[in-house]
C-alpha cells in the first residue's frame, strides 16, 4: 500500500477513555483514538502540479482529530489489535514526544501548518451552590500561547502565524481542538480564529481585548422598528439585522500578494448594521451587551 498526496499513513493502538498517560478522550474519539505513530507518508504530489512538503515523518507519534473527511481504516494481517489509518496530514493536530501521550507531554507537543497551542484559562466557577437565574456569566475563551506552528510554506520557507507571540495571553473565537489533562484544558486553534490580545492582569472582561487584523469590540444596541426616514423596518428584517457601535477596531488585513496593510473601514464609534446570526454575545460591566465581528461580517454602516 502507498499513499500518494498530502496522506499520512497512521498505525494506532486500541480505543479506550484514556491514553495511558491520563489524556481524556472525548466520546467521539473512543471509536477511533486521535494517537498513532506514523507509518510511511505520501508521495506529495498535488492536483495542479504543486508539491506537498511534509512536517511529520515516519516513526513520529501524532495527535490527530477525530474529524478528518476522507479517513481509511485498514487492518493488517498478524496484528488484529492494530488499526491503520490513512489521512491527510491536516488533520494532524500535533506531533508527540511519545507513543502513548501522557498529560505532562502536552506542553512539548509540537503544533503543525498555521496552528497555536494554547493553555486555557478556566470560566470562574459559581461562588455557592445556589441556583441564580440567568447562570454565572460567561467570559470570553482565552489561554496562554506555549506552542506556535512553523506556518505556511512560501518561497521554500515557512512564516509563523503573525500576531501571535509565545506566552502571551489570547482570545480565541472556536474553531480549535480541545485536549483535557486533568485539572488543565488545552486547545490547538488554527491562528485565524485567534481575534485578539488580553493585558496579562485583564479580568477577561471583551472591552481589554486588543483586537488583531480586522476584529472589531462591538458594543450591542436595540434595532429600531423604523429608518431615520420614518420607514416601518418590516419583521423579517428587523430580525435579522442588528445594530452595534464600534468600540475597538484592529489595524486591518496584510495582502497575501503584496504584503500591504489593507486598513480596516471603519472607526471607534461608527454604527454599523450586521446579520447577527452565529454571533457570539458577552455581558460586559453594568449588562452591557458586548461581541466580536470581523469586517466582513458588518452590511452597512449607519448614519
Amino acid at each position: 500500500l502507498t499513499a500518494v498526496g498530502d496522506r499520512v499513513l497512521v498505525a494506532v493502538p486500541p480505543a479506550a477513555d484514556r491514553s495511558s498517560g491520563g489524556i481524556y478522550l472525548p466520546s467521539s474519539m473512543q471509536k477511533q483514538p486521535g494517537y498513532g505513530t506514523v507509518v510511511a507518508l505520501g508521495d506529495g504530489k498535488l492536483p495542479g502540479g504543486d508539491d506537498h512538503v511534509f512536517q511529520c515523518k515516519p516513526g513520529e507519534h501524532l495527535l490527530f482529530t477525530s474529524y478528518a473527511v476522507g479517513r481509511v481504516k485498514l487492518k493488517k494481517e498478524g496484528k488484529e489489535n492494530e488499526e491503520l489509518l490513512m489521512m491527510r496530514e491536516g488533520d494532524v493536530i500535533g506531533i508527540m514526544p511519545s507513543p502513548t501521550p501522557d498529560f505532562s507531554h502536552v506542553p512539548q507537543m509540537r503544533p503543525l501548518h498555521n496552528t497555536v497551542l494554547l493553555r486555557m484559562a478556566p470560566q470562574p466557577k459559581p461562588e455557592s451552590s445556589v441556583f441564580i437565574v440567568g447562570g454565572q456569566r460567561e467570559l470570553p475563551m482565552c489561554g496562554h500561547v506555549v506552542r506556535i506552528a512553523p506556518g505556511s510554506l512560501k518561497d521554500g520557507k515557512r512564516t509563523p502565524p503573525k500576531n501571535i507571540v509565545m506566552e502571551d495571553f489570547v482570545m480565541m473565537m472556536g474553531g480549535g481542538t480541545e485536549i483535557r489533562t486533568g485539572a488543565d484544558s488545552w486547545n490547538v486553534v488554527d491562528s485565524g480564529y485567534i481575534c485578539g490580545k488580553m493585558p496579562f492582569a485583564s479580568a477577561r472582561e471583551i472591552t481589554d481585548l486588543e483586537p488583531f487584523d480586522d476584529w472589531m469590540v462591538m458594543k450591542m444596541e436595540e434595532p429600531p422598528e423604523t429608518t431615520k426616514s420614518g420607514l416601518l423596518l418590516n419583521t423579517r428584517l428587523a430580525g435579522q439585522t442588528t445594530l452595534a457601535v464600534v468600540e475597538k477596531a484592529g489595524p486591518g488585513i496584510t495582502d497575501p500578494v503584496t504584503g500591504e496593510l489593507k486598513p480596516i473601514e471603519f472607526a471607534v464609534g461608527d454604527r454599523v448594521m450586521f446579520n447577527h446570526e452565529n454571533i457570539k454575545i458577552y455581558e460586559g460591566p453594568e449588562d452591557i451587551k458586548y461581541l466580536l465581528l470581523r469586517q466582513r461580517d458588518v452590511v452597512c454602516k449607519v448614519a
